[in-house]
């Protein structure tokens, strides 16, 4: 197994611009979300999918490429974009759907009736957010679709839950952080959490792995 987080560190320094890019397109389309659908709702998460996940998936495709030793830079960024933004869309719509079923059914709780459906929306949209963060990668980078890319994502939260974990404290710190001291704040977030998720994810799972999946 290769440690990719030396490499994603060293971008940090050395990929100044395509961070500062990512955070301003990421941001731009979260504004996009809030400005039509302000709260957390069911339809504002499904717009969330719909605006910001194919902006998501180019800039994990750099950011992939940056730490597997390939092109960074903001015109690889925006190449990615136009390349993958449809398969960024077909990744964000899935969490996006299980938790908007989540919120809908919280919203309908009344009572022990209601636990179950509950219960089960809710662990299955905190694990689908955390595979997730792998999601993107294996799919722009690794081919993955359907079935084998959910499958595969799970199994990076299985055999590494503090990698997806420590991606979500790093979000939830840039939020706090965020609406607390300065909303600037968010423009730094996007890059760098893109850039140690496509770390965690090549450094738990191998590309061995995809040439086995696709044989």
């Amino acid at each position: 197994m290769k440690d990719r987080m030396p490499g994603a560190l060293r971008a940090l320094w050395h990929e100044l611009p395509l961070l500062a890019v990512s955070g301003v397109l990421v941001c731009t389309a979260f504004v996009g979300v809030v400005a039509l659908m302000p709260g957390l709702g069911p339809g504002g998460v499904l717009l969330m999918a719909v605006l910001v996940a194919p902006v998501w998936a180019g800039v994990v495709a750099t950011t992939d490429s940056v730490v597997l030793g390939g092109r960074g830079g903001v015109l690889q960024l925006l190449r990615c974009i136009g390349r993958h933004w449809l398969a960024g869309l077909s990744v964000g719509v899935v969490p996006g759907v299980v938790v908007a079923l989540a919120l809908v059914n919280w919203s309908l709780y009344s009572g022990p009736v209601m636990l179950l459906p509950l219960g089960l929306s809710c662990c299955a949209a905190v694990l689908l957010v955390l595979a997730s963060f792998s999601a993107f990668s294996l799919r722009v980078t690794g081919g993955l679709r359907g079935k084998a890319l959910w499958l595969a994502a799970l199994g990076v939260v299985a055999r590494s839950p503090w990698m997806p974990l420590g991606v979500l404290s790093v979000v939830v710190v840039a939020l706090l952080l965020g609406t607390s001291v300065t909303a600037s704040l968010l423009l730094l977030a996007p890059g760098p959490v893109a850039l140690f998720a496509s770390a965690g994810t090549w450094t738990v799972y191998r590309m061995e792995n995809l040439h086995a999946l696709h044989r």
